[in-house]
Parts: C-alpha cells; structure tokens; sequence
C-alpha cells in the first residue's frame, strides 16, 4: 500500500508540473488537435497489438464552432467501445474533450470508413458526456490537465486512474492507467497508420 501512495505521489508531482508549465492554448490548437488526431490506430498494449482505434470526423458542415468526432475501438473483431467526441476551446490556456454515449451504438458499427453518413443524423443520438480537460504542454503536445479517476468510459472499469497525452508531432497518443485496488501502471499507446 505504501509502494502505491510512492507510485501515486509520483504521478502527480510529475503531471502537476505539466500543468504548470502549459503555454497558451488558442482556439486554433484545438481545431489543430481535431485535425491532427483524425485517422486510424494501432493500440498497443505492453508490446502486444490489442485493438484498432478509429477517429472519424462528422458533422463537419452543420455550421458549428465546435468540432465532431465519431470513435470506435475493435479487439478481434468485436467493437468494444464507440462514442462521439466533442472539442471546444475553454479557456485561453484549457480545452475540453467531451466523450458522449450514443443511444443507439448498434446502428452505427462500422460506420467510421464512411463519415457522410452521419450526415442525416444530428446530436439527438448523444446522451450523457464525460468531460476531460486538456492543456498544450508544448508546440506540439496536449495532455489532460490532471490524472482523474474514469467512470464513464466503457473500456475501463469504474474508479481506475487514467492520464491521457497525444502528441501531434508523431501522431501517437499516450495513456497511463493504474487499475483500481493494484500498484499497477499500464501503459498504452496509439500509433497512427500510414494512408497513401
């Protein structure tokens, strides 16, 4: 138990520097955030492929000043996460992710590889949101602003930590887990692939 209040202790000093250190975020960083995280992944997990991670724009000409994304996450073949992410700007050094359930996840399976799609459907199938604050940390790096504990994505049990960084130079993200109850950290990573 004492290893694991090091472990957490650590984690938190590291991440409060972070955010610290932020520089100043413009609304132009999260639209270059939207943009840059946009595409196909391979998530890899303690060096083993685990699951391919999709990142797809929709709702791009309904006028908004925010920015969609429809996201879905597949483990031997099987979907095991989709959600709609929403990118708004708050503050001139934050930005928030919102992370939305979709009332009817079913219907929309698959539907990454073809974004026009969600073009006759508007924000009534959202409900709920799980809100995640970012920092930029760097030109060309974003992180949440604090290690918090998840209870409202699906793909991790309730009340484990999590730490999420994406790194627009090499179009990777990061997260670092501590799975409730365990001195554990379990690192992930997202590599972007390659497109003609």
């Amino acid at each position: 138990m004492k290893r694991l209040a090091l472990i957490l202790a650590a984690i938190f000093m590291v991440f409060n520097g972070f955010a610290q250190k932020h520089q100043k975020f413009t609304e132009e960083d999260a639209k270059q955030f939207y943009r840059t995280i946009q595409g196909d992944y391979t998530v890899i997990v303690n060096d083993s492929t685990t699951a391919m991670a999709h990142f797809t724009p929709i709702w791009e000409n309904m006028g908004n000043r925010f920015q969609w994304m429809y996201v879905e996450v597949a483990m031997d073949k099987k979907v095991i996460l989709q959600k709609i992410i929403e990118v708004q700007p708050k503050t001139d050094k934050q930005f928030r992710v919102y992370i939305h359930d979709l009332k009817k996840p079913e219907q929309f399976v698959g539907k990454w590889g073809n974004r026009n799609y969600f073009d006759g459907f508007n924000t009534s199938i959202i409900k709920g949101g799980k809100r995640l604050t970012f920092v930029k940390t760097s030109d060309f790096s974003y992180q949440m602003h604090k290690i918090m504990r998840v209870s409202a994505i699906d793909c991790f049990p309730k009340g484990d930590l999590l730490h999420v960084k994406f790194v627009q130079e090499d179009e990777r993200f990061y997260v670092k887990r501590v799975p409730k109850g365990t001195n554990r950290i379990l690192g992930y990573q997202g590599i972007k692939e390659l497109t003609d």
